[in-house]
C-alpha cells in the first residue's frame, strides 16, 4: 500500500462514521431527571418518533457497527485463509522439517483469523441483543426481576464486553504469532530500555573490537638534564605500559624538548 492509499484509507475510516452518526448531534441533548429529592443531568436522545429511533438503530447502528463489519471480516479473513493455505513454497519435500513448520504456521494463522472473527461476534452480540430487546419488546415493569438484572448487571457487562474487543486483538496476535511477539518485545525494549541497550551494545563492541592503534611519541627521562626521545611506536597491543611512561601527543613533543 502506498502512502497516498494509506492516507485515503485512514481518512475514509474516520469520515464515514462521522457522516453516518451526524443525526446523533441533533438528537442527543442534556436533560434533567428528578429522582426523589435529587436532580441528575444526563445526555438523552429525544427522537421525533419511536419508529424513527427503531429504524436508525436497526438500519444504521446495528447494520454498520455490527452486521456489516462482521460479514466483511468473515469474508476477507476467509479469502486470506484460503490463499495462505493453498500457497506452496518452492519444491520442499512433503515429509521435510521445513514443510512441517510451514504447515504449522498456516494452521496457527487460520486459528488466529477464526479467533478474531469469533471474538468480534461474541463481544458485541450481547450489547446489541439487549438494546434490540429493550427497543422492540413490551415495556417491563420497573420492579420486575428481568429489568433489574438487565439494567444493573447485564447491560454494564455487555457494554464492557463490547468495548474490550477494541484491545483484545493484539493479545490474540501475540498468542498465535511468534513474529508478532518478537516485534512487540523488541519495541518495548526499544522504548523502555533504550539507554541500557545502547550502553550494552557499546560495551560489547569495545570487548570484541581490538583497541585502535595510537601513534604517540614517548619521552624517556634518563636523569639530570639529558632527555632522550624514542621514535613513534604503535600502542595497539601495549596498553598496560601507560602507567610507567609519559606519553604526549606529537604536536607538543617539540615544545617539551
Amino acid at each position: 500500500m502506498t502512502t497516498f492509499a494509506a492516507v485515503c484509507t485512514i481518512c475514509a475510516i474516520w469520515l464515514l462514521p462521522i457522516i453516518i452518526f451526524v443525526p446523533w448531534v441533533f438528537v442527543y441533548g442534556q436533560r434533567t431527571f428528578v429522582v426523589g429529592r435529587y436532580e441528575f443531568v444526563a445526555c438523552h436522545a429525544d427522537w421525533p418518533s419511536r419508529s424513527i429511533m427503531r429504524a436508525f438503530t436497526v438500519g444504521v447502528v446495528f447494520l454498520t457497527c455490527y452486521l456489516l463489519p462482521l460479514v466483511c471480516i468473515g469474508v476477507f479473513y476467509a479469502l486470506i485463509g484460503v490463499k495462505v493455505w493453498r500457497r506452496r513454497v518452492g519444491n520442499l519435500p512433503v515429509q521435510s522439517r521445513a514443510a512441517a513448520n510451514i504447515q504449522r504456521s498456516k494452521t496457527r494463522l487460520l486459528r488466529m483469523l477464526v479467533t478474531v472473527v469469533v471474538l468480534f461476534a461474541v463481544s458485541w452480540l450481547p450489547l446489541y441483543a439487549i438494546n434490540l430487546r429493550r427497543m422492540f419488546a413490551a415495556p417491563l415493569d420497573p420492579d420486575s426481576l428481568e429489568r433489574r438484572v438487565r439494567e444493573r448487571y447485564l447491560g454494564p457487562i455487555a457494554q464492557w464486553l463490547g468495548a474490550s474487543n477494541s484491545c483484545v486483538n493484539p493479545f490474540v496476535y501475540c498468542y498465535f504469532s511468534h513474529g508478532f511477539r518478537s516485534g512487540v518485545a523488541g519495541l518495548l525494549r526499544t522504548v523502555f530500555c533504550r539507554s541500557t541497550a545502547v550502553n550494552e551494545s557499546m560495551l560489547l563492541r569495545r570487548r570484541h573490537e581490538p583497541p585502535p592503534a595510537v601513534m604517540m611519541d614517548i619521552i624517556v627521562t634518563t636523569g639530570g638534564d639529558q632527555v632522550r626521545s624514542r621514535p613513534t611506536v604503535d600502542r595497539a597491543n601495549d596498553v598496560e605500559d601507560e602507567a610507567e611512561i609519559i606519553a604526549v601527543s606529537t604536536r607538543t613533543t617539540q615544545d617539551i624538548l
